[in-house]
């Protein structure tokens, strides 16, 4: 390879919270040359809901515990409780959608296990998607952990969590939060057929044969240092490109190489996976369709990727062959079955 040839770019990028009009979203997009597909649309009403109800996460939302239940519990077990909100899925089906607040509250050292994890309904949410109304039940905690303990603001806690989750709802109606613009951002990077650089913690590898790569990356970075106006925090918007050519192409093409036929595979085995309800008979019709349709699309994106890739670092990937054979030869097989 000749040591002036350039490889492609290393991206990475921080988009920090925001509250981001969807309107001057677009039209800094389009100022920029950032694509539209990749720039967030309002959600419907009921999207808005289900992404407001989700406080916490998977880990849950944690709460303050009431001093006095706090001081009992380290007189009787020398260990501070711990309470967290945990959102429950109760119907995801229209017409009404429902979410429990569940608390739950943990104290590890007690002997007896529903002191170790006690778990209660709080709180029920629920939205009617044919009026796009919400509507929210609070239910008395016995325990008195979140609310219902006199001596204790943690009633007052739960409800500031009920209000945080009703101006949230309002707001996504009419404001992209960071996770929205992070979607569309990833989404561009994919159609650019970027890698993970392994262990390098968020920097992405785009070849320099991703169909227009050079301007859409440019676009990119205007894109992301002009939400400067709507962060919130202390983070900043920041987007890093870097050319790689020369010698600082060739000491890192290795890790490139190893990072993308790693990526590869694991897509490759992924496609395989997913025809094989269609290929075993165990989806049919419509179902065996969409499976097809979409294990076809992705198969054309993962070949056009890896020729992207192929001509980027003048590398034929080898190791790659008998796995796309063998891919495409199931997916063929399998929109085959699904007609």
């Amino acid at each position: 390879m000749n040591a002036e040839d350039m490889l492609g770019y290393l991206v990475w990028w921080t988009v920090p919270e925001c509250e981001a009009p969807y309107a001057d979203l677009t039209k800094l997009a389009a100022q920029v040359g950032f694509p539209s597909d990749c720039v967030p649309n309002p959600p419907a009403p009921r999207h808005a809901w289900e992404k407001a109800t989700n406080v916490g996460g998977a880990r849950g939302l944690k709460m303050d515990v009431p001093v006095d239940l706090r001081n009992q519990v380290y007189v009787q077990y020398s260990a501070d409780p711990t309470v967290r909100l945990i959102v429950r899925r109760i119907s995801d089906a229209a017409p009404v959608l429902r979410r429990h607040l569940v608390r739950e509250a943990v104290i590890p050292l007690s002997p007896d296990h529903w002191k170790q994890l006690s778990l209660q309904t709080v709180a029920v949410l629920e939205f009617d998607c044919r009026a796009n109304m919400s509507e929210v039940q609070i239910i008395g905690d016995h325990e008195g952990w979140i609310n219902g303990n006199p001596s204790a603001s943690s009633g007052q806690a739960l409800n500031t969590v009920l209000t945080d989750i009703d101006a949230r709802r309002r707001a996504l109606l009419n404001m992209a939060d960071g996770s929205d613009v992070r979607e569309g951002i990833r989404k561009l990077l994919c159609d650019l057929h970027r890698i993970a650089l392994r262990g390098t913690g968020g920097v992405y590898f785009v070849p320099r044969a991703a169909p227009d790569a050079e301007s859409s990356l440019k676009a990119l970075r205007a894109y992301i240092k002009g939400m400067q106006p709507w962060k919130v925090g202390q983070l900043e918007p920041s987007c890093n490109v870097v050319r790689l050519n020369g010698e600082d192409a060739e000491s890192i093409r290795e890790e490139i190489l190893t990072s993308a036929m790693a990526e590869f595979k694991a897509r490759l085995s992924g496609l395989a996976e997913k025809v094989e309800p269609v290929l075993k008979g165990s989806a049919h019709g419509k179902v065996a369709e969409r499976i097809s349709q979409s294990a076809t699309e992705q198969l054309l994106t993962i070949k056009a990727a890896i020729a992207a890739y192929r001509e980027s670092l003048s590398d034929d990937l080898q190791g790659l062959t008998d796995m796309i054979e063998m891919a495409q030869s199931a997916v063929i097989k399998a929109a085959g079955m699904g007609d």
